[in-house]
Order: structure tokens, then sequence, then C-alpha cells
């Protein structure tokens, strides 16, 4: 069952689902938008070795981030022309960033992640395969960020996506963050792929 707006706002009065910080304004007839954080994560590995850690830097900005697609001929000339021009703080392609907004969802409670109509419109995703979020899950939501058309700016604390819940038929025995093996447990920024644990015995 998807929850409506007055299921999602009795859950958080009763404090049964946390949505920090909570804006009213953001909660749609079944959904709650949430916005961009301003720190972001690009690899720079050659090549992914899921054995092996990834290598990457972290980026915090103040003002923007221009997103390029994957195939834009990026080169050191077009990444001081955009910032001239656009006076974006960064210029990347693919990018993993992060929401504001940090989650707490019970055992009974999964929800999906949904990039908004409006930047789809755009060819730009905001999540590539990872818009599940298990129940007993707690943390901020970490963006695999991709443009497919054409470069893209986007902006600090600007509605990236909309979380959708569904209430389970039973609570789940153990939650996401009740689990050992669970590698983004209670994350407060945003986390590069931590794979590498699936081959640790």
């Amino acid at each position: 069952m998807i929850l409506s707006d007055k299921d999602i706002l009795k859950l958080i009065n009763e404090n049964k689902l946390i949505i920090e910080p909570f804006n009213r304004e953001h909660l749609g007839p079944a959904s709650y938008d949430v916005t961009l954080g301003n720190e972001f994560i690009v690899y720079e590995d050659e090549v992914y070795d899921l054995f092996n850690d990834l290598n990457y830097k972290r980026i915090k900005i103040k003002n923007s981030i221009l997103i390029c697609p994957i195939n834009y001929n990026l080169t050191e000339e077009k990444i001081e022309y955009f910032k001239e021009k656009y006076n974006v703080d960064y210029v990347s392609k693919a990018i993993l960033g992060t929401t504001n907004e940090y989650i707490e969802l019970p055992n009974d409670i999964t929800s999906f992640y949904q990039g908004r109509s409006s930047l789809g419109r755009l060819f730009l995703t905001s999540h590539q395969t990872a818009g599940f979020i298990d129940a007993g899950f707690r943390g901020k939501i970490t963006l695999e960020i991709v443009a497919h058309d054409k470069p893209v700016i986007l902006y600090p604390n600007m509605r990236i996506g909309q979380l959708i819940f569904f209430k389970l038929n039973s609570p789940a025995e153990i939650g996401y963050c009740e689990k050992k093996n669970s590698k983004y447990a209670y994350q407060r920024t945003v986390m590069p792929s931590l794979i590498k644990r699936d081959f640790i015995k």
C-alpha cells in the first residue's frame, strides 16, 4: 500500500517515520520531495576494480555544480569556460550526490526514490539503479547523477527527487540497519560504492 500525505504526516507525528529536516510544503499527495545537498563524490580510477578500494575525491560546493553527459568532450578549456560563464563551483561528468534529508524508516515501511519529472524532461537522472530504500534504513540518500543530453547546472537545496513510501504486510524481522552486513547504515553524507566488502570473507 502506498502511503498518502495523511499517512506520512501521521507517522511523522508519531515519530515512527523520521525526515530531518521536514518541510510541510514538500509533502505531495503520496510522496515527499527531497533536496540536493552540497557534498559530492567524483571517482578517479581509470577502471573500477571491485576487489580493491576505489579512489575518489569529495567535493563541497557553495553555489552550483555543472554535470556533463558521460560522452561529452570535457576539456580543461571547457571546464574553465563553464566556470567563468556560469559561475559554477565545479564541473564534472557522472557524480555521486546526497540528499539534505536524513530519514529513518521503521521495519514495516519501505521507500522508493524517484527523480523529479521536471529533471527527467531535461534528460537528467538522479539515480541509476538504486532507488529502493529498505525497511529499517536510517541515513541520507546517495544519488547517482548523470546527464544524458546536454550539461545541466544543479544547485544545493533544490528539489531533486521524491520519496514514495510503502506499508509492508508485516514488519521485517531484521531491518536494514540491524543487519551486520549493511554497508550504508546511518550514512550522514554522500558515500562511495563499498562493493569491495562483498569479497571480504
